[in-house]
């Protein structure tokens, strides 16, 4: 009986749920949309703006002393290895170029580096081929900023800094020599460097270039890394304080604390966040977050409101039939389940509309504002779809309380 009352009021009143179905199907794929853009842009977004720097920072782990450039690929074998954008060693000191005191660098440009153990791939259950596994590097990857007039250089060549340039009367294809102690070493000028940073000043070789003119072969004074992090709690977490239970969640989660913990397992230095960097890609990402959060909120409520005006116009116009309800001994719980059921078919109907249009419009949003492609997963889904059958079922509380509240007496009087 109850199914068959139902079917009757949607059947007899199609224009009515065709507009609340209409109001949840605008939130639903709103919700949809910027749920699937939000939990899927992420990791995206994080990637993008590694472009604008690396965010930790590896030091000696005593004065004095160096990392060891054989150590490095470690950081490619960590929980977190695929987190690793990519990282380059610096070793630093001032040569003298021209009578002048400059600082000259060596660093990875773009370097090919293997990971040692053999790693198989099968097709089936046939072994394919076998190979090391090989990863490029260096500040072509974290830094593509770099502004190179001229070509990257080879052994033997250099770039030179943009003030350097300058103030030295440096030019392309200009060869000089800079001297370390007793020690120097010719390059050529394979172009001008311009980054807006301490770069412009000094003078970058490969880090071969830079190992035989200080006498430093395998050492380097610092690394960069570029990691893909996500914003850590407010709180400072002390990894050694944590029960177990916290330390193994803190572990597999890829805050930055957490990725310079494990570089720190591997290799014999001091990992530090870049603050700046680091700081402000956790706000930006939770603004972002909040901003995606903040609107799903406000076209959930529009939706409610919708739902609200399309059943509070529906249960007037069938007052006379509730009341006659009534007078034949319906109870109020029976007509509000009866107007909660019409909502949530509602519900599920737009829910499940709205949905698919936010799925398609996702990805049209990640093609025209992020450059990427949005892959919809099941939990942004899943929260969507309870959302649309959250906000019939709100936007039909005070509608409902009406009905309920509707004496019979009065109604079929026609009063």
């Amino acid at each position: 009986m109850f199914s068959r009352l139902l079917f009757s009021a949607i059947q007899r009143r199609k224009l009515r749920i065709a507009l609340a179905v209409l109001a949840v199907v605008m939130g639903a794929s709103i919700a949809s949309t910027l749920l699937t853009v939000s939990f899927d842009i992420n990791d995206k977004m994080g990637r993008e703006l590694k472009s604008y720097g690396a965010n930790i920072l590896l030091q000696p782990s005593s004065e004095g002393a160096f990392i060891n450039e054989s150590e490095l690929y470690k950081m490619k074998t960590i929980f977190w290895r695929h987190n690793i954008i990519g990282y380059s060693p610096y070793l630093s000191d001032t040569v003298t170029i021209k009578d002048t005191e400059i600082v000259l660098s060596g660093t990875y440009l773009d370097e090919e580096i293997r990971i040692p153990g053999v790693h198989r791939t099968f097709i089936g259950n046939r072994k394919a081929d076998e190979k090391e596994a090989t990863i490029r590097t260096g500040v072509k990857t974290i830094a593509p900023w770099w502004k190179v007039d001229g070509e990257w250089p080879a052994l033997g060549e250099a770039l030179v800094g943009v003030n350097t340039a300058e103030k030295s009367d440096l030019k392309r294809g200009d060869i000089f020599s800079a001297e370390f102690g007793s020690k120097n070493a010719t390059f050529k000028v394979s172009g001008i460097l311009s980054t807006g940073g301490d770069e412009d000043g000094q003078v970058i070789v490969s880090l071969k270039d830079a190992q035989m003119l200080f006498g430093k072969q395998g050492m380097v004074d610092r690394v960069v890394v570029s990691a893909l992090t996500k914003p850590e709690p407010q709180e400072k977490i002390d990894p050694f304080l944590l029960p177990p239970g916290e330390y193994e969640i803190w572990y597999c989660t890829p805050y930055i604390s957490s990725i310079m913990f494990q570089i720190e397992e591997v290799i014999d230095a001091n990992a530090k966040p870049i603050r700046q960097v680091a700081d402000n890609e956790g706000k930006l990402l939770n603004k972002f977050e909040w901003l995606m959060f903040l609107i799903t909120g406000i076209a959930m409520t529009s939706a409610s409101l919708g739902v609200s005006a399309a059943m509070t116009t529906s249960i007037f116009e069938r007052k006379k039939e509730i009341g006659l309800m009534k007078a034949i001994g319906a109870d109020g719980y029976q007509i509000a389940g009866l107007f909660f059921a019409e909502a949530a078919v509602t519900g599920i109907i737009g829910g499940a509309i709205g949905i698919l249009i936010g799925i398609v419009l996702a990805r049209i949003v990640g093609m025209w504002v992020f450059g990427a492609i949005i892959n919809p997963s099941l939990f942004p889904v899943l929260i969507s779809g309870i959302l649309s059958l959250a906000v019939a079922l709100l936007g039909s509380m005070m509608p409902v309380k009406k009905a309920v509240e509707i004496e019979p007496s009065v109604i079929l009087r026609g009063d």
